[in-house]
């Protein structure tokens, strides 16, 4: 030990006994420092205070916190700015388990040394909040945590609880907050920043909002570009159409097969896009071909074409555009040189005949248009349009077998003003007609191969049967027909071809229903009142009476 004279200070007899070990009598002489020449008054106190930093780690590092915390607190009292003591008081804080009290004093403003472990503390705190299932405040710790120390595990885990809460803008945030953060080696952030990519792009696809869907694929960690990229790019203009935002989808699509992305997009995923555009294209064409817009059928047809060019299926729908043109000789044409196991071949067949029939009758050829009738059923007798050409037929055709005074009783009583006192095969073509719109119905939106303009067909057919005929008919499988019966109420008496006679009782409010089995000319009698009904097969009739 260095020998003092007698006229050392107080502060250097302290700095040697601290040299020593001897720390009772080095804070005695720091003590005394204090007390005396004010030029080392504050020299003294923050040296003792440090001594007791000191020490105090030691009995930190044997297990004593809580002396530890006694004597951080004492160099606190010494030196209040000390960030070593405050972080050490901390540290001995958060070893008692106390770890609000050490989150409060390592929040203390000003303390740089605190903010490493504060974070620490910080996401312990936060991670016991979010077990508890406090939310807000679990958050709030992490946000803390998060703008002391950046880190990608926390930002990804306040993007993925603002993710539960909804808060779909704020995920957002939070994840381009974190991807500045992701590393080329760290997978799991990669794995849980692609999770949270596709779902927020999702989100937004229903609201159209395509700024948010270009926020979340235009960024661009390690890890999140390639096959995956494109994969959720394609999802987007699915999702997109699905949604009824098509003219999205459709640009979207157009644009990632563009110069841009050329050499980067792979080949099956191209393929994928080019597949999407046709069939997008397919079914514009299909629906705007049903609704009679020939022109804007067959650009979406030359469209989806730019896109699969040896699909026969579009052919085929450009062959019923040009019959929808008026132009069915070259339709049949194009429809010649094409294989006859093309799907659709014969539904396209039967439409462009149905289409003969619909002319043949515009010409008052019925020879014609019942040969192309036969020919239409023999190609697809399912198809909606061979049943709406067999309404149009039946519209023109007599019903047969009728007694000789039915003319005369059908004037007198009947419930039906036949136009021209004409009784043709009304009922039936008005099944017919129901019979095509529940087969169409049945066959979707989706569906390709529809007759151009054939839903004005049909409401046009309809229109004028019912200017006349203003029973409700449904199609009936058997060749019978059905007479639903409501009225006041009271017994109906029907009387019908081949002796037949059946009475029944009509509740008031309520429906009977009868069966007639060979159709023809029928008399209702209820009370005084006679009416009289050309009844026809295939037929379900409501009557009001």
């Amino acid at each position: 030990m260095l020998a003092l004279g007698g006229c050392a200070s107080a502060l250097e007899r302290a700095r040697v006994a601290r040299d020593a070990r001897d720390y009772p009598k080095a804070e005695q002489y720091y003590r005394t420092a204090l007390t005396g020449d004010p030029v080392d008054r504050n020299k003294a106190a923050k040296e003792l205070a440090g001594l007791k930093v000191t020490l105090a780690h030691a009995k930190l590092k044997k297990g004593d916190a809580a002396a530890a915390e006694k004597l951080f607190r004492e160099a606190l009292e010494l030196d209040a700015g000390d960030d070593k003591a405050i972080d050490g008081l901390g540290r001995a804080q958060a070893e008692q388990g106390q770890l609000d009290a050490a989150i409060t004093t390592l929040s203390t403003e000003g303390c740089g040394l605190c903010k490493r472990y504060l974070s620490v503390l910080l996401l312990q705190r936060a991670a016991k909040r979010e077990q508890a299932k406090e939310m807000a405040a679990a958050r709030d710790d992490y946000q803390k945590a998060q703008a002391l120390v950046p880190d990608v595990s926390t930002a990804l885990t306040i993007a993925r609880l603002y993710d539960a809460e909804g808060d779909l803008e704020a995920t957002l945030k939070a994840v381009e907050a974190a991807v500045p953060l992701i590393r080329d080696d760290d997978g799991p952030s990669q794995a849980a920043f692609r999770a949270l990519r596709e779902k927020g792009v999702l989100a937004a696809v229903p609201r159209g909002d395509v700024a948010t869907i270009d926020r979340w694929l235009n960024l661009f960690p390690p890890g999140a570009g390639g096959d995956e990229w494109y994969t959720l790019q394609l999802r987007v203009t699915q999702q997109l159409h699905r949604e009824g935002q098509t003219d999205l989808g459709l640009a979207r699509a157009r644009h990632l097969l563009g110069a841009k992305y050329e050499s980067t997009l792979p080949a099956h995923r191209k393929a994928d896009f080019e597949r999407f555009l046709a069939d997008v294209y397919r079914l514009i064409g299909v629906k705007f071909l049903r609704e009679g817009k020939i022109v804007e059928a067959d650009d979406n047809f030359r469209q989806a074409m730019e896109f699969a060019v040896d699909d026969n299926k579009i052919k085929l729908l450009r062959a019923l555009a040009m019959a929808g043109l008026k132009e069915i000789a070259k339709a049949q044409q194009v429809l010649a040189a094409l294989p006859k196991d093309t799907k659709g071949y014969n539904e396209v067949t039967a439409i462009l005949e149905s289409m003969v029939v619909h002319d043949k009758l515009g010409e008052d050829d019925l020879e014609g248009a019942r040969a192309a009738l036969a020919r239409a059923q023999a190609a697809s007798s399912e198809q909606p349009e061979v049943h709406v050409a067999m309404a149009e037929m039946l519209f023109v055709s007599p019903v047969e077998k009728l007694p000789r005074n039915a003319a005369k009783q059908v004037k007198k009583f009947g419930l039906v003003k036949y136009p021209n006192d004409e009784i043709n095969r009304y009922g039936e073509a008005l099944s017919e007609l129901a019979w095509a719109r529940e087969q169409a119905k049945g066959l979707g939106e989706g569906y390709l191969f529809r007759g151009p303009g054939i839903d004005g067909r049909m409401d046009n057919l309809e229109r004028q049967i019912r200017s006349f005929y203003p029973f409700p008919v449904e199609f009936n499988p058997d060749s019978t027909t059905v007479l639903k019966l409501r009225g006041s109420g009271g017994e109906v008496v029907i009387k019908g071809p081949g002796d037949f006679e059946e009475t029944v009782a009509l509740p008031a409010g309520g429906s009977s229903e009868v069966t007639v089995r060979e159709p023809g000319l029928v008399t209702l009698r209820v009370g005084k009142r006679t009416m009289v009904l050309v009844t026809e097969p295939y037929t379900k009739l409501s009557l009001e009476l």
